[in-house]
């Protein structure tokens, strides 16, 4: 018996089953400890029976959804014939934590050396971090448009970030995702928290823009939702933070008449 989000497609076809949800994404839905998936499978079948497949991968970037073996998987999910569009009722799209966070991509959108800059907004490169958000947009509509041709009218939910703590928190040997990178360009660890939010509050922005282009995108907006002890670390929420950032999707999920 299925009782939780499906990451082995083995799964399926051992039980016979198809999904009703396509939930495309990085380490928010493969998280092994704790992710989002897991609170939303349990919104969704408190009245409505669904199963999730999840697809993607931890550490996935948004332009893999735009090319690539993921977005080669997720082309077949979505045809009728070949893969589960006869039975998928909703897409799920988690992405662009991965393209922002980490030693290589952060100092990208930051000046080289911030050691003099009095706010958040100054240690920001020109063009920045906008010129990012509109790749990772554009790579989530590709995703969307895609949707939108192979199943018409199927909604596509999408989320932004709450505000992360940049503690230098990581997770197994893996980190440097805020704090270390922000140091590497010499910015006052006083001002790390002010950069994080703006970054978030932007990132959102664009995604609004997003869905001014899609009218069967639904947006959620999970920030101001976490307090400092709902982070396990610097990028993924505990188990208890997880289950409330999935009651953020719950009044958009019921308006679509998923759950």
């Amino acid at each position: 018996m299925i009782n939780g989000p499906v990451w082995n497609e083995a799964i399926l076809k051992r039980e016979n089953a198809f999904p009703t949800i396509l939930a495309i994404g990085d380490s928010w839905f493969w998280y092994p400890e704790n992710n989002l998936a897991t609170p939303l499978h349990a919104i969704l079948n408190r009245r409505q029976k669904h199963i999730i497949l999840v697809r993607g991968q931890n550490g996935a970037e948004a332009a893999e959804y735009q090319s690539g073996p993921i977005r080669a998987q997720i082309e077949k999910d979505l045809d009728r014939d070949k893969g589960y569009g006869r039975t998928l009722k909703a897409v799920f799209l988690s992405g662009g934590g991965n393209d922002l966070a980490g030693k290589d991509d952060l100092p990208q959108l930051l000046l080289q050396n911030c050691s003099s800059a009095g706010s958040a907004s100054a240690c920001l490169r020109s063009g920045q971090p906008e010129q990012l958000f509109t790749q990772v947009c554009d790579a989530l509509l590709s995703v969307v448009a895609l949707v939108e041709k192979k199943l018409p009218g199927t909604p596509v939910f999408i989320h932004g970030y709450d505000y992360a703590c940049p503690n230098g928190e990581g997770f197994l040997g893996l980190g440097q995702w805020l704090q270390f990178p922000m140091d590497q360009c010499k910015i006052k660890r006083a001002l790390h928290q002010d950069l994080v939010n703006l970054l978030i509050d932007r990132y959102r922005v664009a995604l609004e823009g997003l869905k001014a282009k899609a009218p069967s995108v639904r947006l959620i907006d999970g920030r101001k939702t976490l307090a400092t002890a709902d982070w396990a670390n610097e990028l993924h929420p505990t188990i208890a933070g997880f289950n409330r950032l999935a009651k953020c999707w719950q009044a958009p999920l019921e308006a679509a008449g998923l759950a």
